[in-house]
């Protein structure tokens, strides 16, 4: 018969078999979660490794204050145009406008702070910080105006930031479906909604990039009829933890850029041309398309171009639309070289 004692610690072992098997589970749990995490940081920094060989900068990087940024200019001629891309875009994406406008000038595609080829630069990401930064890149390249300044999204509120800024520099303006004020009352509700789903989705992103989750799981942008090596340079730093930091730095900052695009009142008589997309045919693409109209009233001799059937950013991407742009461009450099000879 076993004594009181022994059937004592007989139950107490019995009691602390699932506790240990518990711990053991949890154990295997966090080793494997480790595991596949270290590989997920070694398949990051090595995909990202092969990528920079793959896709070296095509211009120069310029110091700017102890950063780097990416400018690459093509062509002769003035006035120089400058390119400036979508918020969450780099230089590659003038892939199909940039060669063409550069047969009859000057055309230099540059990366923002954080995006494309360029290291990331101070906080806060508004736009004056980014007419600071692009001042100084132009400068320290030594490419010397005047300008017509093109903005595609993002790039075209730094465009019209840069213009008011510097207005000595810059003979006229290309805005690209330029971005719009989605604090602006006349937004239905769900572009609000929209975009905090968007701006959670960008920093999910941000923690899962550099264990090389988004890049498995990203899905491929439709580029349409961007040229391949560009389509490819673009997929390479969209799934970067630098460009995703970087984008929510820029949603960080969104209510002091709002103010300060809305401190652009008069552009004068400088040539402007907006552009807008028309597809999807919604609520937020109305309101969207009657501000780039108000945006082309801010200069006494601008214009508003609906492109119908395209997207937001099949005015790049798509041949059609992107021949229309490049049209759009080409009518501001000639009325500023007109203005220039008068």
């Amino acid at each position: 018969m076993t004594s009181p004692p022994v059937a004592e610690s007989h139950k107490r072992r019995l009691k602390k078999r699932p506790l240990a098997w518990i711990r053991r589970i949890l154990l295997g749990l966090v080793v494997s979660l480790v595991a596949i995490a270290t590989a997920g940081l070694i398949y990051q920094a090595a995909a990202q490794q092969i990528d920079e060989r793959n896709f070296p900068p095509p211009g120069r990087l310029v110091d700017i204050s102890g950063y780097k940024l990416h400018i690459s200019c093509i062509g002769d001629g003035s006035p120089t145009v400058i390119l400036d891309a979508a918020g969450g875009n780099s230089s590659a994406s003038w892939g199909l406008v940039q060669p063409d406008l550069a047969r009859s000038t000057r055309v230099c595609a540059y990366d923002r702070a954080g995006m494309g080829w360029s290291e990331r630069g101070p906080l806060p990401r508004d736009l004056k910080q980014h007419v600071r930064e692009m001042h100084a890149l132009l400068s320290g390249a030594g490419i010397e105006g005047p300008y017509v300044m093109v903005g595609h999204s993002y790039g075209g509120r730094i465009a019209l930031v840069y213009a008011k800024e510097y207005p000595s520099e810059v003979v006229g303006l290309a805005l690209i479906d330029p971005g719009k004020l989605d604090e602006d009352a006349r937004f239905p509700p769900e572009n609000r909604v929209d975009l905090a789903t968007e701006n959670r989705t960008v920093t999910v992103a941000r923690w899962l990039a550099p264990f090389g989750v988004v890049r498995l799981l990203l899905p491929q942008t439709d580029y349409a009829d961007l040229p391949v090596r560009e389509r490819a340079a673009n997929d390479a730093f969209n799934v970067t933890t630098k460009f995703f930091r970087t984008v929510r730095d820029q949603y960080r900052a969104l209510p002091q850029t709002y103010v300060q695009q809305r401190e652009v009142t008069d552009l004068g008589s400088m040539p402007l041309i907006v552009m807008s997309a028309s597809a999807p045919d919604d609520p937020t693409r109305r309101v969207w398309t009657e501000m780039n109209g108000e945006l082309s009233r801010l200069s006494r001799v601008g214009a508003h171009r609906v492109v119908h059937g395209a997207t937001h950013a099949q005015l790049l991407y798509k041949l059609e639309y992107a021949r229309m742009t490049i049209d759009a461009v080409r009518e501001v450099m000639d009325a500023a070289r007109d203005r220039q000879h008068r």
